[in-house]
């Protein structure tokens, strides 16, 4: 068997068509090669990958219109262009990462690629084309079987693509036969077909997702619709089943990649739908375009953009708006409640018999109550977490940092994390309305991204950014939304010093102009905080290159022992495994605090970085498992107060 190391260089760059180095070789390999089901995946992909270098030699009409349509993208903005290029053909690289976070808090995410819904735009407007062309039944099926073929090579293999091009072959040959394929059967088929010819696609989400939300549509709307009738016009009624219907049935997966409740998700996918067929057809024939008519193309996309610049100010206002997402129950039990509700629902609209009917609304009663309960017991035990005298506060902001520092009535808030809400309501939680120095340690949107929910309502006296220069959007607009505020800046250099009540901080890292920062990461902002009591690292997203620097540099403080305060280390990159554990060993830590998110992935915390905090001794404490974090100075040395989590 030949592996992929060897086409990528290992033994010698393999150029079919223009040098046949080793294609002898390489063919004998495949030749005598024997699949079985334990290295059948193998076989493929490397299969594939000798098809992906050949077609590669050789001009690509699917690609050259695909990089055709996308130099002449044009848009409002760059992410409505971004959202634009996704629904056409399948490309949401562009899409910053910002809406593509906001797309995931309200349930929109699959807005920002080529779906099954696209599929069905595409044929039902070749059909409409192709009625009205004096050609037999079977000629009309054969060009829509051609459309759709090639609306798959333009936007490739994605999973669920895969899935609504096979499910439509299944009917357009039933009706070349002259035979109604049921749509369960289609849907049936239509997967069992691609697991025989791509079994790791029952591993896929977006597969699955595209499956059950399908489901959804077939078995749950059309009962939904009739009863929904009876309160509203059809027409809204369709919609409102259509929604709700793939939300129920898409319920248990989107629990396990994202354990919340989406509040608005219904409401977002109502105001966003509409607008999916004129920006597919519009991006589509733009992209057609573009090779002949690139000024129209350029046009035309542009138009494109205006519906999609709505759909992001949908998610961008309803994503920030209060309570955007409710806490689900995490782990198993999540997903055993999640299917019940599925299921419940499924049973109340769908079977007609008084018990299972019965059974399934005192189920959907049950998880509710349980559900009710469970949130009600950790709001109590959040407000009672908040009214606490802390001196610091690793808020819980997700995927992302977040460190309040209150001394003598001073505070300083060092990186806002990801999304508005959450910084906003820790803030507002412990009753600041002043912040004394705002700490931007680098502009990751993980760090940068909350910051209007940090400053909006709230006077903030000065701020401090990194030095290393960082030309990418968040750094405009973290820079300006304080100059709009009148904030002082202050740009962060090694050795720099500053009082904040009782405490002394001083910078540790990067130099005047970070010279020595190969990255963001690496020019990003740590410090040292010391009062009487703590000895307090913030170490940012500081990387294992930067932690050696740090140590040479700071050699004396770190073995200093620090006059007998209690040491608390922010651990780098939220307990990333690129990290120096020797620097962990010098500082040795009695407490690590990590700010990470549920389920995050990245892997955060790995185990490589627990290992060895753990071996030093230090008390972990991770805002993925606790929530927010809060450290009192108490005669005794330390208290440690957590939010909890559901």
């Amino acid at each position: 068997l030949i592996s992929p190391a060897q086409f990528s260089g290992k033994h010698g760059e393999l150029k079919i068509g223009s040098n046949a180095i080793a294609l002898g070789d390489t063919l004998k390999g495949i030749a005598s090669f024997r699949p079985s089901f334990k290295n059948g995946f193998e076989f493929k992909a490397n299969l594939k990958h000798l098809i992906t270098m050949n077609k590669s030699q050789t001009a690509d009409p699917f690609s050259q219109l695909r990089e055709a349509f996308l130099s002449n993208l044009r848009g409002l903005d760059a992410d409505s262009a971004a959202l634009v290029a996704g629904l056409a053909i399948g490309d949401d690289s562009r899409l910053s990462k910002t809406v593509s976070d906001q797309f995931k808090v309200v349930s929109l995410t699959h807005l920002t690629a080529v779906s099954g819904a696209n599929c069905a735009i595409v044929l039902g407007a070749v059909a409409f084309l192709l009625l009205r062309i004096p050609i037999s039944r079977r000629v009309r099926i054969v060009l829509s079987f051609l459309a759709i073929a090639g609306y798959l090579a333009l936007v490739g293999p994605q999973p669920s693509v895969l899935r609504a091009s096979v499910m439509v072959g299944v009917v357009l040959l039933g009706l070349y036969f002259g035979r109604r394929v049921h749509p369960i059967d289609a849907i049936a088929l239509s997967v069992i077909s691609l697991f025989l010819f791509e079994p790791r696609l029952s591993l896929d989400y977006g597969f699955a997702l595209s499956v059950l939300a399908t489901l959804g549509l077939l078995v749950l709307a059309p009962p939904l619709a009739k009863r929904l009738e009876r309160k509203m016009p059809s027409w809204l009624a369709l919609v409102m089943a259509v929604t709700i219907s793939a939300q129920i049935a898409c319920l248990p997966i989107l629990l396990v990649l994202q354990p919340a409740l989406p509040v608005y998700s219904v409401f977002a996918n109502l105001l966003a739908e509409p607008l999916v067929l004129p920006i597919t057809m519009l991006g589509l024939t733009a992209c057609l375009l573009s090779p002949l008519l690139p000024l129209l193309a350029q046009g035309i996309s542009y138009l494109a953009s205006i519906p999609a610049a709505v759909i992001i100010f949908v998610a961008q206002k309803l994503s920030n708006a209060p309570s955007a997402t409710i806490t689900w129950f995490s782990g198993m039990t999540g997903v055993v409640l999640s299917v019940l509700v599925t299921l419940s629902f499924a049973g109340l609209l769908v079977f007609r018999n008084k018990r299972v009917k019965a059974f399934s609304a005192s189920a959907l009663i049950l998880v509710g109550l349980v559900f009710i309960s469970q949130n009600s017991s950790v709001a109590l035990a959040r407000s009672a977490f908040y009214s606490g005298d802390y001196t610091l506060v690793n808020c819980d902001v997700g995927q992302g940092d977040g460190l309040v520092i209150r001394s003598s009535g001073q505070v300083a808030v060092i990186d806002v994390g990801r999304e508005d809400p959450a910084i906003d309501d820790c803030l507002s939680n412990l009753g600041i309305e002043t912040i004394d120095l705002l700490v931007l340690t680098h502009f990751d949107m993980d760090h940068i991204g909350g910051v209007m929910g940090a400053i909006t309502g709230r006077d903030v006296k000065e701020a401090i950014l990194t030095s290393f220069h960082d030309d990418r959007p968040g750094a405009d607009f973290a820079e300006s939304a304080l100059e709009a505020k009148g904030t002082p800046i202050v740009r962060a250099e090694k050795g720099m010093t500053g009082n904040l009540g009782d405490f002394k901080y001083q910078v540790l890292s990067p130099h005047q102009g970070a010279p020595e920062a190969e990255d963001s990461n690496d020019g990003s902002i740590t410090m040292l905080w010391e009062d009487s009591k703590i000895a307090l690292f913030t170490l940012a997203d500081l990387g294992e290159k930067g932690q050696l620097r740090l140590g040479q540099e700071w050699a004396g403080i770190l073995n200093s022992g620090f006059g007998g305060r209690q040491v608390i280390v922010k651990v780098a990159h939220h307990g990333s495994a690129d990290q120096l554990p020797e620097l962990y060993e010098a500082i040795s830590p009695n407490l690590a605090l990590i700010s990470v998110g549920v389920h995050n992935s990245y892997g955060h915390p790995t185990s490589r970085t627990l290992g060895f905090l753990d071996l030093i001794g230090a008390q972990i404490l991770r805002t993925d498992e606790m929530g927010a974090l809060g450290i009192s100075e108490v005669p005794a040395g330390l208290s440690v107060s957590v939010s909890g989590r559901s």
